[in-house]
């Protein structure tokens, strides 16, 4: 019998819920057109709204705040990217505030801006991943137009104070953006008491399938179009939708429970934390005080982090290292980097990311199986 693998990569991607399986293979039999005037097309178009209302609902905002899209990725882009049409349009200088621990999406993003003559300066942040407020505050310039911080960090996990970041960005006058991607059903969301002026979200890292993301934006007069053609998403985003799996995305956005996942996922950390803790060469990267409740960052010291997450999968452990791997090397993580882990722990660590499917019982397996294979490494 093939053994079962335990998985602790949910901040990558999440398996899709039986439930919203079957809501995406019924909605592969919605063939229409959205765009279509006819029968076929109309019920395509209907399904695209439900799912509109339904996540415009569970975010707090009007429907037609939100349209849809590819990724969370795609939708950073499109926030960002229209500083390109205020710099060209408004032949005036043009400022971005990002943190020191963005997703590559709006890291590698400004720097593409940087090449039309887009100025952008990066937030530090402290040992705990959480902004540096003082600095912040002073790095602010006459033409700063858009912020963009992310709501939870996807390697560590901190959750950032977003209402205070997005409050001093408006008393400066900028437009504040967040990339919620992670956390979309691990914490509750509200944009209207957030007071941001966009919001970026993915269906892969709920349990629905990838290919679909969302964007919440206050005023469609600070958005243009990332993609052009039709009149698609309110004219924001030409395309034709994905039906199947804007109605998966949904589906999973029902079945999003904010208190149940924190309360299950924070015991496996806990649970976790406490088991590698009498391990010496063992440190934490994520302070769970403010972090999200279902990761735990560590490094061991010692150990290549591309070897141990290697030997994890031959012991049947799917886990993620805490840097971004290439082929025959492993780059040092600018997120780590920047909240002070040193170069060789910065290449000696894991992410683990617990889900909804994890079990006491894997975890204690998890913990047997690590200490295996560092005394193997040691």
């Amino acid at each position: 019998m093939k053994k079962k693998r335990i998985y602790c990569d949910h901040n990558a991607t999440t398996p899709v819920l039986p439930e919203v399986q079957k809501v995406y293979v019924k909605g592969l039999k919605i063939y229409g057109n959205p765009s279509s005037l006819y029968y076929e097309g109309r019920v395509a178009k209907e399904m695209i709204e439900c799912a509109r209302e339904s996540f415009s609902a569970h975010i707090g905002c009007e429907r037609d705040r939100v349209l849809f899209c590819s990724s969370g990725t795609e939708a950073n882009n499109q926030v960002l990217r229209h500083l390109i049409e205020e710099k060209v349009m408004g032949q005036k200088p043009v400022h971005l505030l990002i943190s020191a621990i963005e997703h590559s999406s709006i890291d590698v993003t400004a720097r593409v801006l940087a090449r039309y003559g887009i100025d952008y300066d990066v937030v530090p942040v402290d040992e705990k991943g959480c902004i540096d407020i003082e600095a912040y505050r002073a790095m602010f310039t006459p033409h700063t137009r858009l912020v963009s911080m992310m709501m939870a960090n996807n390697e560590i996990g901190t959750i950032q104070s977003i209402k205070k970041l997005a409050e001093i960005a408006h008393k400066k006058g900028a437009l504040f953006h967040t990339d919620a991607v992670q956390a979309l059903g691990k914490c509750e969301i509200d944009v209207e008491d957030l007071g941001v002026d966009f919001m970026s979200f993915s269906a892969h890292k709920i349990y629905a399938p990838k290919g679909v993301g969302a964007l919440y934006f206050k005023n469609e007069k600070t958005l243009t179009q990332l993609l052009s053609g039709g009149h698609h998403e309110h004219s924001l985003r030409a395309s034709t939708e994905n039906v199947p799996g804007i109605m998966a995305f949904e589906a999973a956005i029902k079945a999003i429970d904010v208190p149940n996942y924190q309360a299950v996922t924070g015991a496996l950390v806990k649970q976790f934390k406490e088991g590698l803790e009498s391990f010496s060469q063992v440190r934490f990267n994520t302070d769970i005080s403010c972090s999200l409740s279902n990761t735990l960052s560590v490094s061991i010291e010692g150990c290549d982090g591309h070897a141990l997450a290697m030997n994890c999968d031959l012991a049947g452990i799917n886990v993620s290292t805490g840097s971004a791997c290439s082929v025959g090397s492993i780059e040092a993580s600018h997120v780590l980097k920047a909240i002070g882990v040193s170069d060789e722990l910065n290449k000696s660590t894991l992410r683990f990311s617990f889900g909804l499917s994890n079990t006491s019982e894997e975890i204690a397996v998890l913990v047997e199986q690590l200490n295996i294979i560092m005394k193997r490494m040691l």
